[in-house]
């Protein structure tokens, strides 16, 4: 079983990134009900949240599967006062996941209130340089890149990856199976370890 030492987070300017714990499925359902954030995933979308539940275990129990939630830091305001009040949040605690979906494949899923505010892109950058330490050597290997996968349909999230800092690698034809919208491409973007050339996964260390 796999579950994120607690003390490993990430935060950015808006952004705290924290590991995923089964307490988030009351937010990840959110996400998870919209037909829009599920359509691109091997997933149907449900608002059951006990199947969040179930898939929140699922990811604790997979060895490469290292997840992550986004949260939205409060605002502070802009006042010169030297104690700035925080702005409170109205919406969900949680506003999406991040992390090594299959590692080295990483990815992320975002409530649909929070597109298009640059957030994907912001959660990425903050994220990769918690796969690369994790992903250093030791019991859980080592990774000399990281991989993104997305549908050719979605310019969006090739935006963010290119954004992050990935290349696109190659396109598969007809190897994903969705089961709304039937077989279709793949786009592989990848990242190289920072400091590093191309390389493979290097074994892991005996436990």
């Amino acid at each position: 079983m796999v579950v994120v030492d607690p003390s490993i987070i990430a935060r950015s300017e808006r952004l705290l990134i924290r590991p995923l714990v089964m307490d988030d499925a009351e937010d990840i359902v959110l996400m998870r009900s919209n037909p829009e954030v599920m359509k691109h995933t091997p997933l149907k979308p449900t608002n059951d949240i006990e199947k969040s539940k179930e898939w929140i275990q699922g990811c604790h129990d997979r060895e490469n599967c290292w997840n992550f939630c986004i949260e939205l830091l409060p605002s502070s305001s802009s006042s010169s006062s030297p104690t700035p009040t925080p702005t409170p949040i109205t919406g969900p605690r949680v506003i999406g996941m991040i992390g090594a979906v299959r590692a080295p494949e990483v990815g992320y899923m975002l409530n649909h209130n929070y597109w298009g505010k640059g957030i994907a892109t912001e959660a990425l950058r903050a994220f990769m340089p918690l796969f690369w330490n994790h992903y250093s050597g030791g019991k859980q290997g080592r990774f000399e890149y990281a991989e993104a996968h997305t549908d050719p349909e979605l310019v969006s999230s090739q935006n963010v990856l290119k954004k992050a800092g990935f290349e696109l690698f190659e396109v598969r034809e007809k190897d994903f199976e969705n089961p709304i919208l039937g077989l279709r491409d793949t786009m592989v973007f990848r990242m190289v370890r920072p400091g590093s050339g191309n390389g493979e996964r290097a074994p892991a260390a005996a436990s």
